[in-house]
């Protein structure tokens, strides 16, 4: 993921800022060495993918895992393809666990929340977990301490996830376009990545609207957008993409929405990038005749100074970060973005490039990617906001 020479641009840490990306921060190895064993009364089980329906009505697909551990005073719940077992830890289990404590744990430090924040504890309990992507799967019940670190007793099981036949509606985003507000315009594609669920977006911050000699082209990068069964709807998300090193400096590379907040004091008032992964950034809505659609910033709750405040995202983007001394800072690849609402005009109904290659898994982009308990879609809620102008 090696690019051209960065240009970092100055930001404002606020006090509220903070950074969930995990491969910032190390601490001291695990204290005390644990041996694993797997108690004969703690299991975990894969029920299956079923509807739920949210307090306003709308349909989630999800996943549900039921756990038994008695005795367990915390445990998390991870997953990992067999492949990636095999050559991202060697088949070591042990490894794996540890790794993903100790990621948790930063977490836990970088959002200055308490450990026992990211631990589950019902000792029998059904979960309804965000769906799980399609393939194989080892699924994980890791028993934990209240500081964060494996205490050795785990369960297991293994699962596959067929991939769905795609439907109509799914199909009818596939192919390329033109996205922006008029004055900045991308020249993107939307591919299918998995039916019903995922595609692969790729053109974003490319083109003619990139400043020749300030902006970035990011044509060697690839978005990950969702597809919505219950409305049809296009969904851009926050995403961490990965992390390369540029003049022995560790980058992680994200896309972040960002907020024009205008309803406080001067010091609240401005634009935030939000450092939450997951979030909903931006809606695109297709128009009648499949060939224009809308896209518009999606809702989000945000902590600035001492009050929670209710906005919407103005803006997404690729975003840099990497850690300045002690504090972690971002920097936007460009700041010509064009702000919401955008226009999507189809050119072709297929995709004329070469085919995407799926990024190398990493140790951090499996952590990334682990499996999250299901919340309601409306009246998301971010933790980290970083001041930016």
């Amino acid at each position: 993921m090696k690019k051209t020479m960065l240009i970092l641009a100055a930001v404002l840490l606020a006090a509220v800022s903070c950074d969930k990306h995990t491969d910032r921060r190390r601490e001291q190895t695990d204290p005390v060495e644990v041996v694993l064993t797997k108690p004969s009364d703690w299991s975990i089980q894969y029920k299956g993918r079923e509807n739920y329906t949210e307090a306003d009505g709308y349909v989630s697909r999800v996943e549900r895992v039921s756990v038994r551990c008695p005795g367990a005073d915390y445990y998390i719940l991870r997953t990992i393809s067999p492949d990636d077992l095999k050559e991202l830890y060697k088949n070591d289990l042990k490894e794996f666990f540890e790794t993903e404590a100790r990621y948790l744990r930063e977490d836990a430090f970088n959002y200055k929340e308490k450990v026992t924040d990211y631990l589950y504890y019902e000792d029998v309990q059904d979960y309804l977990l965000d769906r799980i992507r399609m393939g194989n799967w080892l699924m994980f019940l890791v028993g934990m301490d209240g500081d964060g670190y494996i205490t050795g007793s785990y369960a297991e099981t293994s699962v596959n996830i067929p991939e769905e036949t795609p439907t109509e509606g799914y199909n009818k985003w596939i192919g390329e376009w033109n996205i922006g507000n008029g004055k900045i315009v991308y020249p993107v594609s939307i591919e299918k990545s998995e039916a019903n669920y995922t595609y692969i977006l790729r053109g974003w911050e490319t083109g003619d609207s990139i400043d020749s000699a300030k902006g970035e082209q990011m044509d060697q990068e690839y978005l990950e957008a969702e597809y919505d069964n219950y409305n049809g709807n296009l969904y851009f998300k926050s995403q961490y993409l990965g992390t390369y090193t540029e003049n022995n400096v560790g980058i992680d590379e994200l896309f972040l929405g960002k907020i024009d907040y205008q309803g406080g004091s001067t010091a609240e008032n401005g634009i935030w990038i939000i450092t939450d992964e997951g979030l909903d950034l931006a809606a695109g809505v297709m128009n009648e005749g499949n060939a224009t659609a809308t896209v518009s910033g999606c809702n989000v709750n945000v902590n600035l100074g001492n009050k929670t405040v209710e906005t919407v995202f103005s803006f997404m983007q690729y975003i840099a970060a990497y850690m300045n001394g002690n504090n972690v800072e971002y920097s936007e690849y460009n700041q010509n973005v064009p702000q919401f609402p955008l226009t999507m005009d189809r050119t072709r109904s297929s995709v004329n490039r070469p085919a995407w290659k799926p990024r190398p898994a990493t140790r951090s982009s499996v952590h990334h990617a682990q499996i999250r308990e299901h919340s309601d879609r409306q009246g998301q809620t971010a933790r980290g906001a970083v001041k930016v102008r």
